[in-house]
């Protein structure tokens, strides 16, 4: 079996690393062949080993492929630019909620991924019942992150005194990770605390404050390094899973985590973490402190992080569950086009009426700053004119103090005054 792995490029971030160990695995197997074919132009070198050979959109002699599987979404638009018999996705979120107001096309160019004749391989369970009701008639397999149990171990557990010990997990740089609320809402704590970033690419963090920074660590790194914390903290806004509290439960650590999608597949307020409100700092400070006076909590919470990171899916099983959903795309019959096509023509419909929408507020929010750069010029008109009699003004005033200076120079001027003066001394 032939395989083509459709990638816009292959970075630091988890999804790329989840991918790569995939490709790995199937390109292991003695009948399957795998290539990688990268869409981005720019992309010239892949910065981690993919174990399988890598080749360009644009090159010829491409195909023919059993299987053509897009990765993101901008790599769904050249399903069709390659031979292949069957055609899928590997979708690892909702990818348009990556982009905030100011990317609105980009939006709307992400969501059509979902609209496609393809069979869809997805990491979470709420991914496949968001597709359900989006395409009821497409195929999707559900292939959740899998944990080397052998590296991410239990360990010591939480110490019984000292100060609390957080890790935060996420980029700093990336708006939707929550980062920068998570090291606030440390700061602002009573009892004593002490705190970790872990991050993909710490030489982009930015600014951490009194944080320490880790990052770009193996899996041996991440395992020490949650070993060395009591809890672990994850206020995402945007999430497919999140592995980073699943691989820190699996060394005994608890979270604190937002209700971001994906976390309760596995977070259990009160059993083996706790779940906080979105955007609410306070709350979040609350329960870390609660964690740091009351260690018998924070006990209780990592044994039932243990507990629950048993019987979570192991590298092994993951591999295997994700050669079996590629198989099942190559085996089962093509997709029906008629529906996806459907759906894809609604939102195309729906995407053309709101960028209209769209376009008519930006043409009032134009019209409106064009009002007031009008307005600005003739302010700044009239303040040219105001400043240019002031400079009249000020001419006129210097060449009467110069008169004045010419008068009391000359003799009779202070003859006068030298008269006027003995008149007033006689007076008196």
């Amino acid at each position: 079996m032939r395989v083509c792995f459709l990638a816009h490029e292959f970075g630091q971030s988890g999804g790329s690393m989840t991918s790569a160990s995939y490709l790995r695995a199937l390109n292991s197997r003695p009948d399957i062949d795998v290539e990688v074919v990268i869409t981005n132009p720019r992309v010239d070198r892949l910065h981690m080993d993919v174990g399988a050979p890598v080749r360009s959109v644009g090159e010829q002699g491409l195909g023919p492929y059993d299987v053509a599987i897009a990765s993101w979404w901008s790599t769904a638009q050249y399903l069709w630019r390659v031979p292949a018999a069957r055609r899928a996705a590997f979708v690892q979120s909702v990818e348009n909620r990556y982009y905030g107001e100011d990317h609105f096309y980009e939006q709307f160019a992400a969501e059509e991924i979902l609209q496609l004749p393809l069979d869809y391989v997805v990491v979470a369970g709420w991914l496949r019942d968001l597709l359900a009701e989006l395409r009821p008639e497409a195929h999707c397999d559900v292939v959740r992150g899998g944990i080397d149990k052998s590296v991410f171990a239990p360990a010591a557990g939480p110490r019984a005194e000292g100060p609390l010990r957080v890790l935060v997990e996420g980029q700093p740089s990336i708006w939707f990770k929550g980062v920068r609320e998570a090291l606030s809402a440390i700061r602002a704590m009573r009892e004593p605390a002490e705190a970790t970033v872990v991050a993909a690419e710490p030489e982009n963090a930015g600014d951490v404050g009194d944080a320490r920074l880790a990052g770009a660590l193996d899996a041996a790194g991440m395992a020490s390094l949650y070993a060395e914390h009591d809890v672990i903290v994850k206020l995402s806004r945007v999430e497919s899973l999140g592995l980073a509290p699943i691989e820190a439960a699996h060394v005994g650590l608890p979270a604190v985590v937002a209700p971001y999608t994906g976390h309760d597949e596995f977070v259990v307020d009160g059993f083996n973490g706790l779940v906080v409100p979105y955007d609410d700092e306070p709350a979040t400070t609350r329960a870390l402190d609660r964690l740091a006076r009351d260690r018998e909590l924070l006990r209780r919470l990592a044994a039932g992080a243990a507990e629950s990171a048993r019987p979570w899916p192991t590298a092994e099983d993951s591999l295997a569950a994700f050669e079996a959903a590629v198989r099942g795309i190559r085996e089962r019959p093509a997709r029906d086009p008629e529906e996806a096509l459907r759906a894809l023509s609604t939102a195309r419909i729906r995407s053309l009426e709101l960028t209209r929408e769209y376009a008519r507020q930006a043409q009032a929010v134009r019209g409106e700053r064009d009002w007031y750069m009008r307005a600005l010029d003739q302010a700044r008109d009239h303040v040219d004119e105001l400043n240019e009699a002031m400079r009249g003004l000020e001419a006129v005033v210097a060449e009467k103090d110069r008169l004045i200076e010419d008068i009391r120079s000359e003799r009779a001027y202070r003859a006068a005054v030298a008269v006027r003066r003995t008149v007033l001394r006689r007076g008196r």
